[in-house]
This record gives structure tokens, sequence and C-alpha cells, in this order.
């Protein structure tokens, strides 16, 4: 299971045409700036970045890659949301800083090798988390996730509402209370432009940890 969703990861990158994910810089990863560390139900801590709280990006809206790139050329990347207490966490620093939507690290696997039986259909068991590898559980069962009741059509979360125009809503975004319906998650477009959460990436820090040694991160 662990290498078929690092599979999964590995394909976001080759989906995204002639954009590829960044490497992250070793100057870089000792310099992030880090608003808050939290530590989750599982003992796991993780320093995180909020775009909207830092003064060169305050005002910064990025698509979902660009968001990714920047986290990780800084060893972390976009949030990954992978338990319920983390998520209030998340949204709680949304609510205070009246942060409109922000991208998360969500992903729809609808690229080459998602026809695997476990991924189908897509819409409903084809989501993870791409920061980590993590996968979400079927959006069909509305206690695994955070996902809206309503969204543009009136329809639950996820919805794929821009299909029709050709624009697969293939990336996870949190909207503040866009359609009433508090702060919750909604699948959205990839080439949106939005604030960003950042969050420390073990892999990368590892990564950099191993060709740096001596290295303070």
């Amino acid at each position: 299971m662990l290498r078929q969703l690092t599979l999964l990861v590995i394909g976001v990158a080759m989906v995204m045409a002639q954009r590829r994910l960044a490497l992250p810089d070793p100057r870089s990863c000792a310099n992030r700036v880090r608003h808050s560390t939290y530590r989750d139900a599982r003992g796991v801590a993780h320093t995180y970045f909020f775009s909207w709280e830092h003064g060169p990006t305050r005002s910064l809206e990025v698509d979902w890659l660009d968001a990714r790139n920047i986290c990780r050329r800084h060893c972390m990347d976009a949030v990954s949301l992978e338990t319920p207490q983390e998520n209030e966490f998340i949204k709680q620093r949304i609510s205070r800083g009246n942060v409109r939507y922000i991208w998360t690290s969500g992903r729809k696997c609808n690229f080459n090798g998602c026809n695997r039986p476990d991924l189908q259909p897509p819409n409903v068991n084809g989501w993870f988390w791409s920061g980590s590898g993590a996968k979400i559980g079927p959006t069909t069962q509305r206690n695994s996730g955070d996902w809206s009741a309503t969204g543009g059509f009136g329809q639950p979360q996820p919805d794929n509402r821009e299909a029709p125009q050709g624009n697969d809503e293939s990336c996870l975004s949190i909207l503040n209370n866009f359609y009433n319906d508090g702060i919750k998650w909604h699948d959205v477009a990839c080439h949106h432009l939005k604030p960003f959460v950042c969050e420390d990436s073990d892999e990368l820090l590892n990564f950099v940890r191993s060709r740096n040694p001596g290295i303070r991160l």
C-alpha cells in the first residue's frame, strides 16, 4: 500500500505537463518561517506556515502546484489534514485570519496509474493527501472527512462542478463559509489562485539532512 501511495504522489508531478515538483533548498529549509507548532493525537509534531501571516506573502495567491512548490523549497509541503484534530487546528487559524479560502495538499487521482479498482470511482475513492501520501476516506462516508454538504450547485462536495467546462475539480481547498456552510472542504479546479498553508515534510527534511550533514533544521 505504501508503494502504491508513493506512486500516486509521483503521478501528481507527471500529470502537471511541463511543470514539476520543486526540490528543497537547504538554506531555505534552515531559514524557513514557522508560525506555529502542532502535535496531534498520534504524537506527531509539525510546524506550520500560514501565507497570510507572513509579510512578503500576505496578499499572495497562487495555484495548487505553485503552493506546493513554495512549501517544498522550504522542506515543507501543502498541509495534509490527516486527523480531525489537525483539521480543527487549521480551521481555527483560517477563522482567526478571516481568510476566504486556502489550498491543502489534497488531490484526486485522475491521471495515469489511477485505474486501479480500489480508486474507482475517483470522485469517491480517489482522494489522497499528496503531501504525505495518506489516503482520504471515501467521500460517501461523510464522517471520514470534512466535505461540505453544499456548493455552487447546492450539491454535497466533491461535486466536480466545473467538469462541463473542461476543468476537473481535482484539488482540495478549504472554503470559509463561501456557501453559508461554515469552514469546509471543497473540490476545486487546481488552476484557481488561493493562499496556502505549509506543513513540515518529514520526507524532505530527512532528504536534506542526508545530503547536508550537520545542517540545523
